[in-house]
């Protein structure tokens, strides 16, 4: 009897820095999607969001393995991070193709990035590469969002899935920059390994 395929989920994000919000979410939907494993793989750089301040790749990538370590099932990937430049999606999902050929293939992505999905390189093949899920959020109509998707670009009509809601925090990354950067306390946000890294090494104060 052939052997079941591993479910490899993949969850893409700045993690500018990661928080709880992201691990809560990342849990929840590797437990509903039945994810054998669900990679966080930090964005070198978005080709759409060129113009936002970013902590340097090897921090944010620093703090996904710290925030990972006693989470089973979640594991930081330094494929993005290693492949220096803009990161865009397809290229990173060939990759995973072909280190993991055996595996079927689950994205990740919030409800705000249906707003520009269709903006991405080579979308239909993304499509192809894997299945393609969203996260609801809280404040967001998911089924308005995905449906004015598919009236710009037909092509994905069927394609992309909204997920049911699971257990959400509304904790935001440019209010934990802000709360370092006014010296104000970032505990309970995000787990105690990455605030003592960003502590440490001062990343956000300036």
């Amino acid at each position: 009897m052939a052997s079941k395929k591993e479910q490899l989920g993949i969850m893409g994000g700045t993690f500018n820095p990661i928080h709880h919000g992201h691990l809560i979410a990342a849990r929840s939907a590797r437990e509903a999607l039945g994810l054998d494993r669900l990679l966080l793989l930090p964005n070198a750089r978005s080709p759409l969001r060129m113009e936002e301040a970013l902590a340097d790749p090897e921090d944010r990538l620093a703090m996904v393995q710290l925030a990972v370590v006693e989470e089973s099932g979640l594991e930081a990937c330094d494929l993005e991070v290693r492949r220096e430049g803009a990161s865009f999606l397809v290229e990173t999902l060939a990759e995973l193709q072909g280190v993991y050929p055996e595996a079927e293939l689950t994205f990740l992505m919030g409800v705000d990035s249906l707003d520009t999905f269709d903006r991405w390189r080579e979308v239909d093949r993304i499509v192809d590469l894997a299945q393609v899920k969203v996260m609801p959020r809280p404040g967001r109509d998911a089924e308005e969002a995905l449906l004015a998707l598919e009236a710009r670009a037909p092509s994905l009509a069927g394609k992309v899935s909204l997920m049911t809601a699971g257990p959400q925090v509304e904790i935001s990354a440019t209010e934990v920059r802000e709360r370092v950067a006014a010296r104000k306390s970032i505990r309970y946000l995000l787990p105690d390994a990455v605030m003592t890294y960003i502590d440490v090494h001062q990343i956000f104060s300036s």
